[in-house]
């Protein structure tokens, strides 16, 4: 692989990550913990320095994800609230992330064209796109990207005995744990492709070092993380959720469109691809297999390896809150956000598998079977495409229905008073499963101060889950389990974002005799994603 290779390869991947998702980046918005994230740095409630700013991440993330403390302030203090450019920055992420994973794959000699299509892969796969839509999720991408770039720096450094290039592939592994622990277990396995690439005795030393590292990480994530007590039975639970579902998202990775009814049937045929080329590689003469194009023998390791970390990817959500299990869904489909990657890999081995099998049959020469698997992969890029497009869709409407609920109580309410509290009612909470509009307690919260550049203000939707209720002392949303506190008679605001209409209450009996007005809307436009 050469310097020009890599630049032309890494070319083709940014102009593709930013094609693929400029309608996103231009009609894209803020979504949940954005909100609050952006109103807390560029409006802090305690002081306007960067103390007070870096104060406030350290105890909303309990100092369990140091790099977060800062990389989330940085963000907003460099492109304060130009959404475009804060969405560009996860589509580079995005990209970062594909241009390493062929820069790995070369560097496993991977043909650069199959290396450049996997890559390309991974940036439309449509089964964890919050990480490019959302940019609170993009942590996860940063994450990834530092742990590639370790990985690809301890491949070089193998292949050229420097133990200056593995020092600092083990600095990038711990950017990448203390980002976000996703990555912990594909580090600590990662000794197992040196070994399978140089053999143990130059890898252990190295993958020593890795392990000092990981062993850093997971006591300091250990020690700083809240974490509910959760017994064995209960993490059982959750592994075979994650199993099943896992195997759901497989099967949409290899056949991305439709409603999936059959999950096992396109299990079964990926596990007879496989089986049928374990058996014709053990069955071919050894010549036959080494002189076949992209041999069978490169595509089984690469299917297992994406298995591998698929499974490295997920596993650490087994002992986490039940929530976190892998899922199509808006929002929850960040638990994806390595094990994609892993997932794209066996798909693709599959069609390779398929490619050289086809090879063997025709024999019309050794450009059939890479031929076959870059047409049948064109195919699935097609279908990933479809699908980011429609979710992408759902997305920029969720933000236009955010700017237009703002855009009703700017005009209702002009200006506001220091300390008020606005309550939102009738008004969708969400586009579809996982792409919300305003669903939470902290959403509108954070959209509202900084719409008016107060954080004395508050404001809070009106849902299903967060109804309304009028108090001797004052109102509130979501009773003891919305966790806010009440606000007095005299100083809320009640709204209906559907017309304007807007009401301050004085007392209990008034609050009730107008809560109606101010109903819940409907919790979903739509049940599809």
């Amino acid at each position: 692989m050469t310097a020009r290779e890599l630049m032309v390869a890494w070319g083709g991947l940014g102009i593709l990550s930013f094609l693929l998702f400029l309608p996103h980046i231009l009609h894209g918005g803020f979504y949940l913990d954005d909100w609050p994230d952006a109103a807390a740095t560029l409006h802090p409630s305690d002081g306007s320095g960067l103390i007070s700013v870096l104060s406030y991440f350290n105890s909303l993330l309990s100092s369990c994800r140091p790099v977060l403390i800062v990389f989330i302030p940085l963000k907003y203090l460099l492109f304060g609230t130009h959404i475009k450019l804060l969405l560009t920055l996860s589509v580079g992420l995005a990209f970062l992330a594909a241009a390493l994973m062929y820069a790995i794959l070369r560097v496993l000699r991977i043909p650069w064209y199959h290396a450049w299509v996997i890559s390309a892969l991974t940036v439309a796969y449509p089964w964890f796109d919050s990480t490019r839509f959302w940019e609170s999720a993009n942590p996860i991408t940063l994450a990834v990207v530092f742990a590639f770039a370790g990985l690809w720096m301890a491949l070089v450094g193998l292949s050229r005995n420097s133990w200056r290039l593995h020092a600092g592939a083990a600095l990038l592994y711990l950017l990448s744990m203390l980002t976000y622990e996703v990555t912990l277990p594909l580090i600590a396995a990662a000794g197992l492709l040196y070994t399978a690439r140089n053999g143990w005795r130059a890898a252990r030393f190295r993958w020593a070092t890795d392990l000092v590292m990981v062993a850093i990480a997971g006591l300091w994530n250990r020690t700083h993380t809240p974490k509910a007590v959760s017994s064995f039975s209960d993490n059982l639970d959750h592994l075979q959720q994650i199993f099943t579902q896992s195997g759901e998202l497989l099967a949409r990775t290899a056949f991305p469109v439709g409603v999936h009814p059959h999950t096992s049937t396109m299990l079964v045929g990926l596990a007879t691809i496989f089986a049928l080329g374990l058996a014709l590689y053990f069955l071919l003469p050894r010549a036959r297999i080494v002189a076949s194009a992209s041999g069978l023998r490169s595509w089984l390791l690469l299917g297992a390896g994406g298995l591998l970390v698929a499974a490295l990817g997920w596993v650490i959500f087994v002992p986490a809150d039940p929530y976190y299990t892998p899922s199509i869904f808006g929002v929850t489909n960040r638990v994806n956000g390595l094990a994609g990657f892993g997932l794209v890999l066996v798909v693709y081995a599959a069609l390779g598998i398929v490619g050289s099998i086809t090879g063997q049959l025709v024999k019309k020469g050794p450009w059939i079977a890479p031929f076959i698997t870059l047409s049948l992969a064109l195919i699935l890029s097609a279908a990933y495409v479809h699908v980011l497009e429609r979710h992408s869709q759902l997305w920029r409407d969720a933000y236009r229905y955010e700017t237009a609920a703002l855009n009703t109580v700017h005009s209702a309410f002009p200006q506001l008073p220091h300390g008020t509290t606005v309550f939102a009612g009738n008004y969708p909470t969400n586009v579809t499963l996982g792409v919300t509009i305003f669903a939470a307690t902290w959403d509108l919260d954070g959209a509202v101060k900084l719409t008016y550049a107060d954080p004395t203000l508050r404001a809070y939707p009106v849902t299903e889950e967060l109804p309304l209720e009028c108090l001797a002392n004052g109102i509130r949303v979501g009773g003891d389990e919305g966790g806010i506190d009440t606000a007095r008679y005299g100083n809320a605001r009640l709204i209906n974002l559907q017309t304007g209409e807007n009401s301050r209450p004085n007392s209990q009996s008034e609050c009730l005799a107008l809560k109606p007005e101010y109903a819940p809307g409907p919790l979903y436009l739509a049940t599809a994603y």
